[in-house]
């Protein structure tokens, strides 16, 4: 499934992995977003989960690509390289098909890069600092235990809407201690008078309050979750799925949150989220990345000069 490095192996060391997916094809962007300028310094999103990840503790980087989009990915990432970043690189492949197998499969892509417990993200959003390191902390303790732990960062449903459209969001269900009871997969969801409506993966109607909890694909996981997503991706290929199927990350968390083969903690909402599906979302999320520079949140270009990660 994985693509070699062009650097060679992962260093070894406890810290933890962040896998970055950023195979998707951007249809109703209309250009690559995963790479767009957005920050003061031509930065994309993924500079910042690159940035912040490094800073909250994380040791290397694996982005997970189309192999056609590589080189340009490869070119994007060497500043990064350049400030002392380990990023590493794996291909998900779309099986002879057009539509990549989505976003479980994609983790299922970078498997040959995880041999401890690792955190997985959106290129394409932007999840603020204090996100990954709500993420590795609770890695910490993510091996080993049964159920399988993992944990997910949420945020407000209404935080994460578009005004140019409808997106996809995975819709908590949180049970006592904030433990994840129920994650469905809603699809085109968009707000509609005081309520967000959409649809899950079957077409069926998905009505929800704007203040619920929403799963952007921000992940914690222990590394045995590999061996449950892959029995859970052959399970999705002997029913014969069509050719526009995905194998979803939240519903295959989901199935094993309902197996009790996953146990998974809801972590508290950060302060902000931000992400772009549509052209129309661009000068939103560039004007915010533009407050946080004028405050002092980020340097004005984040790879002008070598990172300083914690010890």
């Amino acid at each position: 499934m994985a693509s070699a490095s062009r650097d060679g192996a992962r260093p070894a060391g406890a810290a933890p992995v962040l896998v970055v997916l950023a195979a998707g094809r951007s249809t109703r962007f209309g250009r690559p977003k995963q790479l767009e300028p957005l920050g003061p310094g031509g930065e994309a999103l993924l500079d910042y989960a690159f940035y912040d990840g490094a800073l909250a503790g994380f040791g290397s980087f694996v982005l997970v690509v189309q192999e056609a989009m590589r080189d340009a990915f490869e070119a994007h990432v060497a500043p990064a390289r350049q400030a002392g970043l380990h990023v590493d690189f794996c291909c998900q492949e779309a099986r002879g098909r057009a539509k990549p197998w989505g976003t479980g499969f994609a983790v299922l892509s970078a498997k040959d890069r995880i041999d401890g417990p690792f955190a997985v993200c959106n290129a394409d959003d932007f999840y603020g600092r204090e996100a990954y390191a709500a993420v590795a902390r609770g890695l910490s303790e993510a091996s080993g235990h049964r159920p399988v732990p993992a944990c997910t960062v949420a945020y407000p449903l209404r935080a994460t809407l578009s005004a140019a459209g409808g997106v996809s969001r995975g819709l908590c269900r949180v049970g006592p201690g904030g433990t994840l009871e129920r994650l469905v997969e809603g699809l085109e969801l968009r707000r509609r008078d005081n309520r967000v409506v959409g649809r899950d993966p079957t077409g069926a109607l998905v009505e929800t309050d704007p203040e619920a909890l929403a799963c952007t694909n921000l992940w914690g996981f222990a590394p045995e979750i590999v061996a449950l997503l892959a029995e859970r991706f052959a399970a999705f290929l002997r029913a014969d799925p069509g050719p526009d199927a995905e194998f979803h990350l939240t519903e295959a968390v989901n199935d094993l949150i309902a197996a009790r083969r996953v146990r998974c903690s809801v972590l508290p909402p950060c302060a902000t989220w931000l992400g772009v599906t549509f052209p129309d979302d661009r000068d939103r999320v560039a004007a915010a990345l533009q407050v946080m520079v004028e405050s002092g949140v980020y340097p004005r270009r984040v790879w002008r000069r070598p990172l300083r990660t914690p010890a």
